[in-house]
């Protein structure tokens, strides 16, 4: 199992809405990872799979499209 903490904040689209990626842990090839996601409303903290989320749009970056 491996825990990594992204050092740079990644918004992302939950289904429980607008939220930031806190941990993401792997736990091998058979499962899918996890996404430790804080969500911005209200605090709660909720894990997703990378089917479950999308990263949310930065105008800031140059080239990334909707």
């Amino acid at each position: 199992m491996i825990v990594y903490e992204p050092r740079n904040t990644v918004k992302v689209i939950t289904p429980k809405g607008v939220g930031r990626i806190w941990l993401v842990t792997e736990y091998g090839l058979e499962t899918q990872k996890l996404f430790t996601c804080i969500l911005d409303d209200n605090g709660q903290i909720w894990e997703f799979t990378n089917s479950q989320i999308t990263v949310q749009s930065n105008p800031t970056i140059e080239g990334f499209k909707d």
